[in-house]
């Protein structure tokens, strides 16, 4: 769709233009003036930049689902969305648990009288039915977090509202993992009559599924029976899908879009704005959980399955240049856990690992040398996939041009979002360059996902043993100090094994007009988009 289409439908759509100016709000004043209460109506219009692969939460690992699907579930329990920093869980279907005092059994209380949008009451069957689908998927879906579930022993619905866990052994993530907002609860009856989660919408969250336009928008409506008493707020929230950049600055701009958050806004798009629109936007940043980009390097194709050749490449990359030129110096030089968070490998361990050295001269110079012993001594021509995807391809281009420093020369392969996840889900790709957040900072949740050797997103299919048996002893440990030196020593073999390159560290920036009340902006985008307590103040 050209720019000039995209700008007629905005402004045919939009609820809620121009006409009246927003409230004043800068970034550093209070969020909600005392006098200013939370107040019903309107339509949200929020922006994503590509189309979700699926609608189904279970299988997805990108906000393109969580910013839309998301809206109409609820899990067992949930991180407060009033939490920046993501350190309080809370009851959402459940609404107690309790954990035995051997640590291996948790007991969640189902609340009463929760409906499905079908009108259908929720029981424990469908919690059980729903956590079953992600530990055991079904033949030919992906269940990116099922590893998660490999310290449970047994699930079982003791009656209609009570549903007991029984682990293995005591695990001290369990719980956080299972507040992800990717745990949807799901119908047990609606799935066993053919419905498909990954087309289809239907669950007991604060929106009902209303319309979705490939390549357009996605759309949803109040649930007027929603348990949570009188929430939500707005009548609506219309997503709207633009994968161009400039034309969802000028939608900011003109009102036709009241939020443009996650990996969307550029530092300049951020700046831009703000000086024309003053405190009439609010810019919220948050410390991101993940890396961008993050480098796939297929091991199932030579000479990927080299780790030297692996070394090398990650080697070439000045990561103090790729601050300035992909984030303009908004972002973080870190490994495979986010930097700055508490499992963070300690700086003095951090540049001992390839490609992390001061000296970027002496980093290529051992890198040619190691091509050279891997029997590539010219280098190698190879193919970078890219996702379709605001600044994406500029930090490809960027590492085209460090990798051509040590012969290594690559074409780029820019493909939409869902062809991308199937060619790497797949391995149908040499290096594939990819935007990757964490929902949660905890070992557990980061590398059973993404580094162990049968993780379901280790796209590299690098296995290194060390670093699976060095995952079991930490997870099993209960004492964070020990815990830790186990983490910093399985993420050190990891980094040296280069499963992945993690070139920079995220800082997400959103935007928002300030008359968007009650959303508080989290390290990620995949645990707080219900979008429940969101409201449009006076304009």
């Amino acid at each position: 769709m050209k720019r000039w289409q995209w700008s007629f439908l905005l402004a045919a759509v939009a609820l809620f233009g121009m006409a009246c100016a927003p409230a004043v709000q800068g970034p550093g004043q209070a969020e909600v003036p005392a006098d200013d209460q939370p107040r019903g109506g309107g339509v949200l219009t929020k922006w994503i930049g590509g189309d979700p692969p699926t609608l189904d939460n279970h299988q997805s690992n990108t906000y393109f689902t969580s910013d839309t699907a998301m809206q109409s579930y609820n899990g067992l329990v949930r991180y407060s969305p009033t939490d920046p920093v993501l350190s309080k869980i809370e009851p959402d279907l459940a609404e107690r648990w309790d954990l035995s005092t051997d640590g291996k059994t948790y007991t969640f209380y189902l609340r009463t009288g929760v409906k499905f949008h079908d009108g259908s009451a929720l029981t424990a069957q469908d919690a059980l039915a729903s956590l079953e689908k992600i530990k055991d998927p079904p033949k030919g879906m992906t269940s990116p977090r099922k590893n998660m579930f490999d310290p449970v022993d047994r699930m079982a619905a003791v009656d209609d509202f009570t549903l007991c866990i029984t682990l293995k052994r005591p695990n001290p993530s369990f719980v956080p993992q299972l507040a992800q907002g990717w745990h949807s609860i799901y119908n047990k009856k609606w799935l066993e009559a053919g419905h498909d989660p990954g087309k289809e919408v239907m669950g007991t969250g604060p929106f009902l599924f209303k319309d979705y336009m490939r390549g357009v928008s996605y759309e949803a409506v109040k649930n007027p029976n929603y348990w949570r008493q009188g929430l939500p707020y707005l009548d609506g929230v219309k997503t709207f899908i633009i994968p161009d950049r400039g034309t969802t600055v000028a939608a900011l701009r003109t009102g036709q879009l009241m939020e443009f958050g996650g990996s969307g806004p550029t530092p300049e798009d951020a700046k831009t704005l703000l000086q024309e629109l003053g405190d009439k936007i609010v810019k919220q940043d948050t410390f991101g959980w993940g890396g961008r980009p993050l480098v796939n390097l297929s091991a199932l194709r030579k000479p990927f399955d080299d780790v030297r050749v692996r070394q090398a490449l990650s080697l070439a990359i000045n990561r103090v240049d790729a601050i300035k030129v992909i984030s303009a110096g908004e972002s973080y030089i870190q490994g495979y856990m986010p930097a700055k968070g508490p499992w963070a490998l300690p700086p003095d361990e951090l540049v001992k690992m390839p490609g992390y050295g001061p000296d970027p001269e002496k980093n290529r110079a051992e890198a040619k040398r190691l091509l050279a012993e891997a029997g590539y001594p010219n280098g190698f021509d190879s193919k970078l996939g890219v996702r379709k995807l605001a600044g994406a391809e500029d930090a490809a281009i960027f590492l085209k041009d460090q990798w051509a420093k040590i012969g290594v020369n690559v074409s780029l392969d820019i493909q939409e979002t869902a062809t991308g996840y199937t060619n790497l889900e797949q391995g149908s790709f040499d290096l594939y360059s990819w935007g990757t957040a964490y929902a949660l900072d905890d070992p557990d949740a980061v590398y059973a996902e993404h580094y162990l050797c049968n993780a379901p997103r280790n796209y590299s299919h690098v296995c290194v043993p060390q670093v699976d048996a060095l995952y079991e002893k930490q997870t099993a440990t209960i004492d964070p100090a020990e815990r830790r030196k186990l983490v910093w020593e399985m993420e050190k073999i990891a980094l040296q094994n280069v499963i992945k390159i993690t070139v920079e560290g995220t800082q997400d920036r959103g935007l928002r007009w300030a008359f968007v009340r009650g959303f508080v902006a989290q390290p990620n985008r995949y645990n707080n988009l219900h979008m429940e307590g969101v409201w449009l103040a006076q304009r």
